[in-house]
């Protein structure tokens, strides 16, 4: 069987810029992400708990992060693990059996941008459409927003750091977008 992984590309080719001390930018492709539905009442989520060895978050917008895996609440019933990949996909259908889960591997579907330094929350206010301030974002949250006119899911994960998972195909028009908004920061 042909590894296809060997030919696949990453929207931003790794691209950098900037400096980790004022603003900084980087595409971290191929991170793997699965998207779960499931009820939260339901016993399949206890069973994917368990399975994985985490706590899926009940709170819209909060997270869960271990060694192995960050966990981003997008929704009342779906939740999207970064970190785990197909052999966690088949441990979580395995536990589960019959009982009702989707289930949907999207590590293709989106690359992640890390936006870090002491100007990163000044650069993405230029054009998130929701208040970063620390008292309403603090550290371990996540959002789906618009920037720059494209969706994006934003995780401020360490302090000071935000990872945007971008749709590949909206990767390049995003990268254009912050390149320019950090401009003002480069020299500083």
């Amino acid at each position: 069987m042909v590894n296809l992984k060997q030919f696949r590309e990453s929207p931003l080719k790794g691209s950098k810029l900037g400096s980790k001390s004022t603003i900084y930018l980087q595409e971290k492709p191929f991170a793997t992400t699965l998207e779960i539905r499931v009820k939260q009442t339901s016993g399949a989520k206890g069973k994917i708990e368990k399975v994985l060895k985490i706590k899926l978050p009940t709170k819209v917008g909060s997270t869960f992060r271990n060694k192995d895996f960050t966990v981003l609440t997008l929704g009342p019933d779906w939740w999207m693990i970064v970190g785990a990949t197909t052999n966690h996909e088949k441990l979580i259908r395995k536990s589960t059996g019959s009982q009702f889960v989707s289930i949907v591997d999207t590590s293709a579907q989106r690359t992640f941008i890390e936006v870090s330094g002491k100007y990163a929350q000044a650069v993405l206010e230029h054009g998130w459409e929701n208040d970063l301030n620390v008292q309403n974002f603090p550290g371990g949250s996540c959002a789906q927003g618009i920037l720059a006119r494209t969706p994006v899911i934003i995780y401020y994960g360490p302090i000071g750091v935000y990872h945007l998972y971008v749709r590949a195909s909206f990767a390049q028009h995003l990268w254009n977008f912050l390149t320019d908004a950090a401009t003002e920061y480069l020299a500083k």
